[in-house]
């Protein structure tokens, strides 16, 4: 008997999601061990929000490696974290490119939008997350792939 298995077809509504909406953690190699490290925010105020001007930190709990930013810039939209510029631990060679998330979060959005077969987005949002994707994690021909690298991705998390 062949059975045939079948991928649920799922929806993607673009909730109009930024990459900055999720550069509250990073999960980031560790520049002392080599294994996964978090970059968070340093302090809490409880008067006011955190944003990107936030101090951070990061903390390796494998090693006790730790470091504080209390920067002025950042630069983000890479493979590494925004404020060490360390590595990301969750990143991935996939297609001839490299697949990378920055936290769990994000990893979650990139396997709902990578797993769906009906992708809707707002008319004329176009700095959503989901219209700036690269064009090889949007093609449908990848998908299959696209999604091994992420379970593997998965993997790495425990």
């Amino acid at each position: 008997m062949n059975i045939r298995v079948t991928m649920k077809r799922k929806r993607f509504l673009d909730r109009e999601e930024y990459l900055s909406g999720f550069g509250d953690e990073f999960l980031v190699v560790c520049p002392r061990c080599s294994l996964c490290a978090k970059v968070t925010i340093a302090v809490r105020r409880q008067d006011a929000s955190p944003d990107w001007r936030s101090p951070r930190k990061v903390v390796c709990p494998n090693c006790a490696y730790h470091q504080i930013w209390e920067g002025d810039s950042i630069s983000y939209g890479d493979n590494r974290d925004w404020y060490f510029r360390l590595p990301l631990w969750l990143q991935v060679p996939c297609r001839g490119e490299i697949l990378w998330a920055y936290n769990e979060e994000h990893l979650n959005f990139l396997e709902d939008y990578v797993g769906s077969f009906l992708r809707e987005r707002h008319p004329n949002k176009n700095g959503t997350l989901a219209s700036r994707l690269p064009t090889w994690i949007k093609d449908a021909k990848n998908r299959e792939e696209i999604l091994k690298c992420i379970g593997r991705l998965r993997e790495k998390i425990g």
